[in-house]
């Protein structure tokens, strides 16, 4: 093998370590936003059984009062 032909495998490695790089930086970014999202969308789910908690104690007690 050349010089020439070994400088030209050594920047193709380089690329790929940096892709590779780029790749897992990104894997961590999109793990962190779908552990933000699962937070966010289980919160939802506690707001949304509160409310419906709130909304069926009042039609309790609304239909109390037509009694």
């Amino acid at each position: 093998m050349e010089l020439e032909e070994l400088n030209k495998l050594e920047e193709k490695v380089k690329n790929l370590v940096d892709r590779s790089k780029h790749i897992q930086e990104e894997n961590e970014n999109l793990k962190s936003q779908l552990l933000q999202l699962k937070k966010d969308s289980a919160s939802k789910n506690e707001e949304r059984l509160e409310i419906k908690k709130k909304v069926t104690t009042l039609i309790a007690l609304i239909d109390s009062l037509e009694k």
